[in-house]
């Protein structure tokens, strides 16, 4: 029996197209507290010491960590308005994430009774100051209609900066969008294979998954066994599970030549290896 696969990412609808654009809950999508080597080996009652200092004399990202702090409880009892009051400060202190921070507040209620407009105010303020996550945010309110006048077009245009921002969930559900024509676009599987590459640039395992299938199934292009096999392995070793995936490769070898599959599989390692070094902290 042959294996079967499809697109997939965060519109494999209309109805679905916010599954991926929606924003987690704030103490998700936080940034992790400094990671000096000394807040590493302290209680987190002392790196709340330490960060409430910087804080209280004006450093911005020492404003957003505490910030979480106080809402998660980290060396703290936990306290939202207080997590709220240190968002707006960072927020004021022009840090992008203070005002997304300030904006889900706004939005669910934490730390306020909650106001849409203010929510809104605040992710286009962070989206200006250019965090991808802020602008797939309000791509996602446009989408859905809260907060805002419904529009696919405002919500594409949303998400295109956030890919153009190197958002690499943005650029594969674009990839999506424009493989399946959804959101009132016209099919274009050119502009599709275009978004998932950069999705998978950036290391999108789903955006890689994508390219495989694109390349086994023939969407938009010849088919190509030898370049489905290499981006199936790069998402098999980078992660990527599905029940048929053996079967999958198993398939797609038989298609091939030993050589031609030794050929894949080199240059799937190739890839990675490329992706490693080009992505390496700097030390």
């Amino acid at each position: 029996m042959k294996a079967k696969t499809k697109l997939t990412g965060a519109l494999a609808s209309a109805f679905v197209a916010l599954s991926l654009l929606a924003t987690p809950a704030l103490a998700q999508s936080q940034p992790q507290a400094q990671q000096s080597q000394q807040q590493r080996t302290i209680s987190a009652e002392d790196a709340f010491t330490l960060v409430k200092q910087n804080a209280e004399k004006g450093d911005g990202a020492a404003m957003l960590t505490l910030g979480t702090f106080y809402e998660q409880g980290i060396g703290v009892s936990r306290n939202f308005v207080s997590a709220m009051e240190w968002y707006k400060k960072a927020a004021d202190a022009n840090v992008p994430e203070g005002y997304y921070n300030l904006g889900v507040c706004y939005e669910i209620g934490m730390g306020n009774a909650g106001d849409m407009k203010k929510a809104l105010a605040s992710f286009q303020k962070s989206a200006q100051l250019g965090l991808p996550q802020a602008m797939q945010k309000l791509a996602s309110m446009y989408f859905s209609g809260e907060g805002v006048g419904q529009s696919n077009k405002r919500g594409l245009e949303w998400l295109s900066k956030a890919a153009d921002a190197n958002s690499a969930d943005a650029a594969n559900t674009l990839g999506v969008v424009y493989s399946q024509g959804l959101l009132d676009q016209t099919k274009d599987e050119k502009k599709a294979f275009s978004y998932f590459t950069k999705a998978a640039d950036l290391g999108h395992l789903e955006a890689i998954k994508n390219l495989a299938v694109i390349h086994k199934d023939g969407l938009g292009r010849k088919k190509d066994p030898a370049e489905a096999l290499k981006w199936y392995l790069i998402a098999q070793k980078g992660g990527y599970q599905a029940a048929d995936l053996d079967l999958i490769l198993t398939e797609l070898r038989g298609a091939l030549k030993a050589p031609e599959v030794k050929k894949a599989e080199e240059a799937a390692d190739r890839w990675i290896e490329d992706f490693r070094k080009k992505n390496q902290p700097a030390e």
